[in-house]
């Protein structure tokens, strides 16, 4: 028996797949969690990058009948990682609001980006308080909210962007651009 233990403990056979198996899980965690942390910023980027275009086109007055819904689509269609203008429209929240330059005391919207418990209908104007044009001059406050879903929701960049969110979403994650610019007179 002691003979046979020896024999076992001494054979070499097999190592090289135990450095694999605690290597590789660690490589591949650390690839994912690079990999989706590049893309969150990479979209958050991206949608930064929409936001100014549209509120230049705002502040200078060469978007002429905006609406709400209007103004997502502008928001999707000049963002390079939206793959549908539709699916953009739906998950995306945008409030806008004068700011009152007499006291600059401002309205605070709301933190979470959707509430996924009702039923949202991209269609239907916002509710009461959450988006105003303002009027010449007045100083405009601008948030938008992107939901999107992690690309490896399970590793733990996904997950902790999923789990931070604050929307009680459990799937998506919440990116969140923030403006404030001046309506030009005209």
């Amino acid at each position: 028996m002691i003979k046979g233990l020896r024999e076992f403990l001494s054979d070499d056979r097999g190592t090289a797949t135990i450095e694999f198996v605690l290597l590789v899980p660690m490589v591949l965690t650390i690839f994912f969690a690079s990999f989706e942390s590049s893309f969150y910023m990479i979209r958050s980027v991206m949608l930064e990058r929409s936001v100014d275009i549209v509120v230049r086109e705002i502040r200078l007055g060469t978007l002429s009948n905006v609406t709400h819904k209007i103004l997502k689509q502008r928001f999707c269609e000049t963002s390079a990682l939206v793959f549908s203008v539709d699916a953009c429209v739906a998950k995306m929240r945008v409030w806008m609001q004068p700011i009152n330059t007499a006291t600059f005391s401002m309205v605070t919207p709301q933190r979470y980006c959707m509430d996924k418990s009702a039923n949202v209908n991209p269609d239907d104007p916002p509710p009461t308080g959450e988006f105003a044009f303002g009027s010449d001059n007045d100083i405009m406050l601008l948030q938008i909210c992107l939901l999107e879903e992690p690309l490896f929701p399970t590793t733990i960049v996904g997950a902790a962007l999923v789990g931070a969110n604050g929307n009680g979403d459990d799937e998506n994650y919440g990116i969140v651009v923030n403006s404030v610019f001046v309506n030009e007179p005209g």
